[in-house]
């Protein structure tokens, strides 16, 4: 049986790792002493997401938890609120995931084996070398370079996100025009990796639907594995399953949605090939699991959106390792050489692989000197 949790308090920290990016985490506790974190940082609203957080400690503070799933229950908030990436569905998402590592902690299990998985010694990753080209000269000859780095640390697998000059507000042709430096880019990719490494290309829903087939069929002369999110996925569903129906390498995508029912209908649809659930935004690990075994069972492929910090990769990779047939995991290569120093013993990535550090819980803590440093 489960333990009972109860909240106790709630403390943050923030790292910026450079222009672009900043980690911000909650470490809560609960009355025994035990700790938890989740980061929650996302590109705009992180201050409320923290202010969010704390409010709902607050409330829940002293009252027992007996599954993570009863955080929304108990703090009396409104289902309607859990909407893609909205401020309470971020921040429901960091309790939930506290929660399930606290109530492994207790059990003495890793996560993995609190999901119902058996546990591992390590998951393998796909790069994705987007981060590390944020903010940089974004040339073909850049995307090659990084990509062949990824490839000589063991990555099998390798993301780029190429199609910079793209916007919605373009007509068709114009998009298909704008996408040819794009293009380039996935083909420096390609010629820097070889053939035998797997290449997926995310389009952060740029496209409309029938620039996104024309865009395709250039995609598919270099050989791509998945295309991810060509247009939006909250909005453009059935878009999405046409481009799934017409296109002929997998399509893949739902990195914002929340809970397992949305990925249900995506999969009911058949808008993807491959579901992508973030354990940030999706209600945290155990609904993310929920979702890997719902894929499994619809035939669909799995593999979480982690393109973030060291805390959600790792609670990732107990999601991966918890369930059958995971996907490699995603990993934003080359963002900041200190990044494994933030986690306590230190994130470990070697040969393509995600090694877990072992013990209960997710194994690791956020190392404070670090992050004070």
């Amino acid at each position: 049986m489960d333990a009972i949790i109860i909240l106790d308090r709630v403390q943050f920290a923030a790292v910026r790792v450079n222009a672009n990016t900043e980690w911000s985490f909650a470490e809560v506790y609960d009355l025994h002493g035990a700790s938890a974190a989740a980061e929650f940082g996302i590109t705009t609203g992180s201050p409320e997401v923290g202010e969010r957080i704390a409010e709902l400690v607050g409330v829940l503070a002293g009252r027992p938890l007996d599954d993570e799933q009863a955080v929304v229950e108990a703090a009396g908030i409104d289902p309607g609120l859990l909407t893609p990436i909205s401020i309470t569905s971020v921040a429901v998402s960091a309790l939930r995931n506290i929660v399930t590592v606290l109530q492994a902690v207790h059990a003495g299990v890793s996560l993995t084996e609190k999901l119902g998985g058996t546990a591992a010694s390590s998951v393998e990753l796909y790069a994705n070398i987007n981060r590390a080209l944020l903010g940089r000269h974004r040339s073909p000859a850049s995307f090659g370079r990084v990509a062949e780095r990824a490839a000589g640390r063991g990555f099998r697998t390798i993301k780029c996100a190429p199609f910079d000059e793209v916007d919605k507000t373009k007509t068709a042709d114009s998009a298909v025009e704008a996408s040819r430096t794009g293009v380039e880019r996935v083909a420096a990719v390609r010629a820097a990796i070889g053939p035998d490494i797997r290449l997926l290309v995310d389009c952060h829903r740029r496209f409309d639907l029938e620039s996104a087939l024309r865009v395709a069929e250039e995609l598919v002369k270099l050989d791509v594995g998945w295309f991810e999110e060509p247009v939006d996925i909250e909005s453009s569903q059935d878009d999405m399953a046409e481009i799934a129906r017409r296109v002929s390498m997998p399509v893949a995508g739902g990195e914002s949605l929340y809970g397992v029912e949305s990925f249900e209908a995506l999969l009911e649809k058949r808008a993807t090939h491959v579901i992508m659930p973030d354990v940030m935004f999706c209600g945290g690990a155990s609904e993310a699991y929920r979702t890997g075994l719902l894929a499994h069972r619809l035939g669909a492929g799995f593999s979480p959106h982690s393109p973030s910090g060291t805390v959600p990769l790792l609670t990732s990779a107990h999601v991966c390792a918890a369930l059958p047939d995971a996907m490699p995991l995603e990993h934003a290569v080359g963002e900041t050489p200190w990044r494994h120093e933030l986690l306590d013993p230190p994130e470990r990535v070697e040969d393509g692989r995600l090694w877990f550090p072992g013990g209960p819980g997710l194994g690791a803590t956020l190392n404070a000197a670090v992050i004070d440093r």
